[in-house]
């Protein structure tokens, strides 16, 4: 039952049992089958063979039997008697009665020999032993030549008795073309032969055995009814008479049932000697040996069922064990299990208890190293104490800081508005770590180092040696450590170096110079590689005052908008600061950024002005990182406080403008009636030239002053025209048009028609 019980209960264990039991299984059942199909085909191989023997032996008889007729012919050409009768001229019973004491001799002595029988074609004479009924187509010579073979059917003289032969023909004489002159017909019996073979192969009564010739004619055969039968029609008979080989057998479906066929060939007689059994009958006990077979393989089966429960047992055993404790250890019952694959829980309990220790694993590590990279972090800003960590990892932490020379390697991200602006936190702080990575990597195969991840842009390095560093070797590190960077994440670096220093207490001021150096990078560019050397070299002997000048003509020309000017004293402020120290550079650009904020501040009350635009520079000016920032903060700050005044200038013009236009337009409406109404007497009315008026006019509204004059005299005399009588001519000297032709050109030019059509559509009011 305790089996029955697990075999329902558990996979892993139902698949031991049927494993076990499908491997037995297959196994009994391959070997059943090899051992039965080894020993049907032997057996059929051992009557094929036997066949074949039984055959070989009908036709060594036959060919015997052949020999013999042989040898009975030569005796009867031999004797006297029977020359004597064969060539008579005329019938002589003396000779008759002598020739056929002679043939009953001869028949005594050969028992398979029927009849024996001479003919005389001269003088129609016929001796015959057993009293056989003449045939006259013995005279007819054929193709047989002298010695001819074929089966017939006989009659009695009587014609009481019929009978199967084999007749032998001998014509005596040899001549092609002359009619024969006598015969001896020597005729066997075809049922010696059939009991001849029945004796030699002792076959079943389902089997065939029969003998026929090339031509496929049967001469005898173990059923009688078929002698003289054409078998020439039958596939196997087909493959017989194709087949070159003087004996041979195969496998042949005959009825729709499987025969084995085999024959054999007389090479004197021409003759197949062909047996054709029935395949099933083969092996007598063929039936009962495949139901032992079968009997033997299921008790194999049941006893192998029997062994892969024992062995299935033995090895599930421990698996079992293994899982009631991870089971134990998880708190689940016994029937936690049921119907669950036991591989997959115990897979799922190790990967899981591997994962937390993983996990853990990867945890300590992780928070080991952010102590010790905040703990350095600490250490080169000096506040190494203000960090929670036990006195052991310190002293673990600063004794790998055995130097002898420490040397502080600070990497700063140039760009760092850019790239805090297309990095969200974390992918900047991966992008650090990898920074740190790929330095600690490339340096680390000359140098003993320590990364600090430090806070935004900054990544500091450690680097201990046991000489003080030297710049060739280190440098072209750097360099390519950078070149690295810009082409992993297209982010440029700048380095600085700090002063090398021989304790960790001394770290910090190593920090601080490498901090210190870096600012140089406002005038080096981004990109740079800074140590105190390369700061010492550009370091300013005295600082130059404020230039409040260039200040002054910066404004003046932003008052002006000149561009050009306004470049040209950006380019001289810029030239002025790369004279400067880092802060007094910082400090004269703020100046300068306040001072020209102050003197436009008043643009911000103007409307439509945008405050930002204005303050924005001060804003961005903590993001300054080289003389180019600064020159470009700079010129955009003036570029959007001359975009500011040139749109007021535009803005103030256009009202000026606008109030023109209207005055002239007020003008023309009130002096349209006056023949002399012209540019230049509008232009007199308003102050300006009439050159500028007229361009200012069609700038304004789009149409020259003499076209929009027509226009209102023309909607002027449509008025006129569909509110009075008065005569076109009138019409036209009301709107200041004296010429009649012309008013009447210019009437239907505007409006397609003429005045008189005009009047006679327009609706009277």
């Amino acid at each position: 039952m305790m089996f029955l019980r697990r075999i329902r209960q558990y996979r892993v264990y139902r698949r031991l049992v049927l494993s076990y039991l499908l491997l037995l299984v297959v196994t009994i059942t391959l070997l059943s089958i090899i051992l039965y199909s080894m020993f049907s085909a032997r057996a059929v191989q051992e009557i094929d063979r036997s066949s074949k023997q039984m055959l070989t032996q009908v036709s060594y008889a036959a060919n015997v039997v052949y020999g013999q007729i042989q040898d009975v012919t030569g005796q009867m050409l031999s004797d006297n008697e029977i020359m004597s009768f064969l060539y008579a001229k005329e019938d002589s019973k003396t000779v008759d009665y002598t020739a056929n004491l002679f043939l009953n001799r001869i028949q005594g002595v050969y028992p398979f020999i029927k009849n024996i029988s001479i003919y005389n074609f001269t003088t129609g004479a016929y001796i015959d032993s057993p009293g056989l009924a003449s045939n006259p187509g013995m005279a007819i010579k054929d193709e047989t030549g002298d010695i001819g073979f074929f089966p017939r059917k006989a009659q009695s003289v009587t014609g009481k008795s019929s009978y199967r032969l084999w007749t032998f023909k001998i014509i005596p004489e040899r001549s092609f073309t002359e009619v024969p002159k006598s015969a001896i017909v020597v005729d066997l019996d075809e049922t010696y032969i059939r009991n001849t073979m029945r004796n030699i192969s002792a076959s079943s009564r389902d089997s065939l055995t029969f003998v026929m010739d090339a031509s496929g004619k049967v001469l005898s055969h173990s059923s009688p009814e078929y002698f003289m039968e054409d078998f020439s029609h039958n596939n196997y008979v087909k493959k017989i008479l194709a087949d070159t080989n003087s004996q041979g057998s195969f496998v042949q479906k005959i009825d729709r049932q499987k025969h084995l066929v085999t024959y054999v060939k007389s090479a004197n007689l021409d003759w197949y000697f062909i047996s054709v059994r029935p395949y099933a009958e083969l092996i007598s006990n063929i039936y009962e040996l495949r139901n032992w077979t079968i009997l033997i393989v299921i008790l194999l089966i049941i006893a192998g069922a029997a062994i892969s429960l024992l062995l299935s047992g033995n090895i599930y055993n421990p698996i079992k064990s293994l899982l009631d404790k991870v089971n134990a250890t998880d708190g689940a019952g016994s029937t936690a299990v049921l119907r669950y694959d036991e591989y997959a829980l115990l897979t799922d309990a190790f990967t899981e208890k591997i994962e937390t220790a993983k996990t853990m694993e990867s945890t300590l590590n992780r928070s080991s190293r952010v102590l010790k990279d905040n703990y350095i972090t600490h250490l080169l800003k000096g506040n190494a104490n203000k960090i929670a960590v036990s006195a052991e990892m310190k002293r673990e932490w600063e004794g790998l800081l055995n130097g002898p020379f420490l040397t502080v390697i600070l990497f700063k991200i140039d760009g760092y508005r850019a790239f805090r602006e297309r990095y969200n936190l974390v992918d900047r702080g991966l992008i650090r770590f990898a920074i740190g990575n790929i330095a600690h990597e490339l340096l680390g195969n000359f140098y003993r180092d320590d990364v600090a991840n430090m806070e935004d842009d900054e990544i500091a390095l450690i680097l201990q040696s046991d000489i003080e560093p030297t710049e060739d070797p280190l440098y072209l590190i750097l360099g390519e450590i950078q070149d690295t960077i810009r082409s992993y994440y297209q982010i440029s670096l700048s380095v600085s170096v700090g002063d090398p220093c021989e304790s960790v207490n001394k770290l910090r001021d190593s920090y601080k110079s490498a901090q210190e150096n870096v600012t140089s990078r406002l005038f080096l560019g981004r990109g740079c590689l800074i140590d105190q050397a390369a700061v010492n070299r550009r370091t300013p002997e005295y600082k130059p005052h404020y230039p409040a000048s260039i200040e002054k003509r910066l404004i003046d020309a932003i008052k002006l908008c000149h561009p050009a000017t306004i470049r040209t004293e950006i380019t001289e402020f810029r030239k002025f600061l790369s004279e400067c120290t880092y802060s007094g550079a910082m400090q004269y650009t703020n100046f300068l950024i306040l001072g020209i904020t102050k003197e436009f501040e008043y643009i911000t009350e103007w409307r439509g002005v945008d405050s930002e635009q204005l303050y924005r520079t001060a804003d961005e000016f903590r993001d300054i990182e080289t003389l180019d920032d600064i020159e470009q903060k700079i010129a955009g700050l003036c570029s959007r406080i001359v975009d500011i005044l040139e749109q007021n200038k535009k803005n103030t013009a256009m009202i000026k403008n606008a109030k023109i236009i209207e005055e002239i337009q007020q003008f023309v409406r009130e002096q349209y009636a006056e023949h002399g109404l012209s540019l230049e007497a509008a232009a007199d009315k308003v102050g300006f030239s009439s050159g500028y008026i007229g361009k200012l006019f069609k700038n304004m509204t789009g149409t020259t002053f003499n076209d929009y004059v027509t226009h209102i005299r023309m909607e002027q005399a449509k008025i006129f025209l569909a509110a009075s009588n008065d005569t076109v001519a009138q019409v036209g000297e009301r709107v200041g048009v004296y010429n009649v032709p012309y008013f009447t050109t210019l009437f239907k030019k505007t409006y397609g028609i003429t005045p008189s059509q005009y009047r006679e559509q327009a609706p009277r009011g």
